[in-house]
């Protein structure tokens, strides 16, 4: 029998490496290499300079946004909301820098480790490769979030279009366009193609590191997942039976290389997943909300709930698959409960302690854990937020000072 395709997490994941170094990220060479050896990363190349780029009109973006706040606006909900979006995701854009510097070493760390479940007896035909599972979460992913920013692009251009039409029809509507919906640059800066082109790159950027950050925990989420699933589908051949003690020793020994992964793992991707659930949280209070003040055009409307829709759906996902770590490390010890007496040795007592004690799980910073507690916890939250938040909603405006108002969605 031929042994199965080798289904290693880097040739899992490059395709949306790749992906996402059309949006700055990842600014790697070899990606599609023969070995790990092949992947390199250099700061004079063009992806690097790209990401540099992205950096310094971030930077330029939050300023601009503080500058324009505080002296041509108030700084209200909206624009605080802003700034959170704006720095929560440029840091996000700076860990995935300092990973993409080391990713070769971290590939080859995580390569070192799952080594021995890319083989026979660990390695079994399956439908649902990893490299297919990441594929399809990703694919669906990206689709969503394409339809949600083609949601805001009809639903801003339309709202535009009826302030053109009924209120201001003097300028022209491509400047009058990017005025209302970045004043804080054209505020100070002529409209200019040039400059709407950079804004809107820029922007986009900003909305793929905001999806990305989730997909990337999902992604290291399910690699590491799928080791402690093959380990249980491995040893669960063993179950009732009567074995050696060198057996034992073996499945420890394994189960330890996972552990070490996860713990090597959490070190790493601790930063992006305090990025991550600060502002996938942030945003769920503050679209939860504004929802309850809304008021808008049909278009807009389907367009706020489907966006705070996906942004739920987005992070449950990825609590979800994130927690399931901790549970398929744990499923290892019904196997060990099952063992006959006669087996007992000082392996089996020590796999066993080390499965109820051990907490293998991604954190942030070890100040939560992602685990399934934390869903409930965070839902417990989400609801005493509202609860309190609604005593502040404040009754919509009407309609009819559209022209004069604050800009809002119609």
């Amino acid at each position: 029998m031929e042994p199965p395709e080798i289904d290693d997490f880097h040739r899992a994941v490059r395709p949306f490496l790749l992906v996402s170094q059309l949006f700055s990220l990842f600014p790697l060479r070899g990606l599609f290499g023969s070995t790990l050896q092949d992947i390199r990363f250099r700061w004079v190349s063009p992806g690097a300079i790209y990401s540099v780029y992205f950096f310094a009109s971030a930077l330029v973006t939050l300023t601009a946004h503080i500058y324009y706040s505080l002296n041509e606006s108030t700084m209200g909900t909206s624009q605080i909301s802003n700034v959170i979006y704006y720095v929560l995701n440029l840091s996000g854009a700076v860990v995935f820098l300092t990973i993409a510097i080391r990713w070769r070493t971290i590939m080859e760390r995580w390569r070192s480790l799952e080594e021995t479940f890319l083989h026979p007896p660990y390695a079994v035909r399956r439908f649902w490769t990893l490299k297919r599972l990441i594929a399809i979460i990703g694919t669906t992913m990206f689709v969503l979030a394409f339809v949600e920013d083609a949601l805001h692009v009809a639903s801003v251009y339309y709202t535009n279009l009826q302030f053109f039409k009924r209120c201001d029809n003097s300028t022209p509507y491509w400047t009058l366009f990017y005025q209302r919906e970045h004043p804080k640059f054209f505020h100070y800066l002529p409209y200019s193609l040039t400059a709407v082109l950079l804004l809107e790159l820029t922007h986009k950027i900003f909305l793929y590191v905001w999806t990305f950050m989730d997909l990337f925990i999902i992604f290291v989420a399910l690699g590491l997942a799928r080791r402690y699933e093959q380990f249980y589908w491995h040893a669960i051949r063993y179950k009732d039976r009567h074995t050696t003690g060198t057996v034992w020793q073996q499945l420890r020994l394994d189960y330890g290389r996972i552990s070490k992964l996860v713990a090597y793992m959490e070190g790493i991707m601790a930063p992006i997943i305090i990025c991550t659930t600060a502002s996938d949280l942030y945003f769920i209070f503050y679209q939860m909300f504004n929802s309850f003040q809304f008021s808008a055009s049909l278009l807009s409307e389907v367009y706020f709930k489907f966006s705070l829709a996906f942004l739920i759906f987005r992070t449950l996902a990825m609590l979800l698959v994130a927690s399931n770590i901790h549970v398929a490390s744990l499923r290892p010890l019904n196997i060990l409960r099952s063992v006959p007496m006669s087996c007992w040795t000082i392996d089996v007592q020590r796999f066993t302690q080390e499965l109820l004690t051990s907490r293998n799980c991604l954190s942030g910073h070890g100040f939560f854990f992602l685990n399934r507690s934390v869903i409930l916890a965070m839902a417990g939250t989400l609801i005493t937020y509202e609860l309190v938040m609604l005593k502040e909603v404040n009754p919509s405006p009407e309609k009819d000072d559209f022209c004069f108002g604050e800009k809002r969605l119609y």
